[in-house]
């Protein structure tokens, strides 16, 4: 297999077995419009990040359909989309032209890290400029090889990236952000006939900076116990 081992639970495809889809309009409408629950899960999670998370801006990193963005701009944010498909987005809804020219409260990746080509979604990740960012994408459990040949969610040349629980946040921690969040919501949605959880997601905040110590007089006081 054409997989590499960045960490325990991250696996990444090294190399290309075929062509990559075409992310236009035409992929978009096919996995978003004709999906019956495309506006029951976009409140689903913007419940789930407005429980998490308190925001006035929201940049939806692969927005598919703008659906959940529609969702946040009636719910008075301030709303961007970036994504490479030709996608239009409702009045209102800016598009950004880059997902780390500018800073957002939050920053949502619904189904789309794992179709980052790129081994360094660290490096992705820490160039997010965010508060906040919350990551929903297929859970991979690490059953064996037998499981993962025959997983649905392992989509070779469309998902690069599989991500167990333990996977995604060590990218995350590493990328400077303090996950905050871990489960399976999305699943009461997307059924599944596997007996295990089967789109995790995670939410996560910026770590605050370390900050030096100049010199003494900045030291905590020691306390006496008696």
């Amino acid at each position: 297999m054409s997989y590499k081992e960045i960490c325990h639970g991250h696996l990444h495809q090294t190399e290309k077995t075929g062509e990559i889809p075409v992310y236009d309009k035409s992929y978009s409408q096919e996995r978003y419009d004709k999906y019956p629950h495309t506006d029951k899960m976009s409140e689903l999670r913007y419940y789930l990040v407005s429980t998490l998370f308190d925001f006035k801006s929201v940049l939806d990193f692969g927005y598919g359909n703008g659906s959940f963005l529609k969702h946040c701009h009636k719910m008075q944010k301030q709303c961007f989309g970036y994504d490479i498909s030709d996608y239009p987005l409702a009045d209102g809804i800016e598009k950004a032209k880059s997902p780390t020219d500018s800073e957002y409260d939050l920053i949502t990746l619904f189904d789309s890290l794992e179709h980052i080509e790129s081994e360094d979604i660290v490096g992705f990740l820490k160039s997010l400029r965010c508060k906040h960012i919350f990551v929903s994408l297929p859970w991979f459990h690490n059953l064996g090889e037998e499981w993962f040949l025959g997983w649905k969610h392992r989509r070779e040349n469309e998902h690069f990236h599989h991500l167990s629980a333990g996977g995604l946040c060590s990218c995350l921690e590493t990328a400077g952000f303090t996950p905050v969040y871990i489960g399976n919501p999305e699943d009461q949605i997307r059924t599944s006939k596997q007996p295990y959880p089967n789109i995790l997601s995670v939410g996560a905040v910026k770590t605050k900076p370390f900050k030096a110590i100049k010199n003494a007089s900045e030291c905590p006081k020691n306390r006496s116990t008696t």
